[in-house]
């Protein structure tokens, strides 16, 4: 099974925005798994806005994520 079916075929469910953002605090980090999928989402060409409703966060957020990926290779923070 390709890599991209998974995501679009529901692997990775899509949850409501809302009730993801009410659920965490304003200052939450973001998983190193939500990370992976907000990698791996762009690597199938969606928006930054399309993913940051996908996994429930800013749209800025996803992109700084996406560059760091795109410049360092690596989704963590952790050098």
């Amino acid at each position: 099974m390709k890599f991209t079916t998974c995501i679009s075929g529901g692997f990775f469910k899509k949850r409501s925005a809302m009730s993801r953002r009410k659920q965490r605090s304003s200052f939450d980090q973001v998983s190193e798994f939500d990370r992976g999928r907000i990698v791996a989402y762009r690597d199938c060409g969606l928006s930054f806005r399309e993913i940051g409703s996908r996994v429930g966060r800013n749209q800025t957020t996803v992109m700084r994520i996406c560059d760091r990926w795109i410049q360092e290779g690596m989704t963590d923070r952790r050098g």
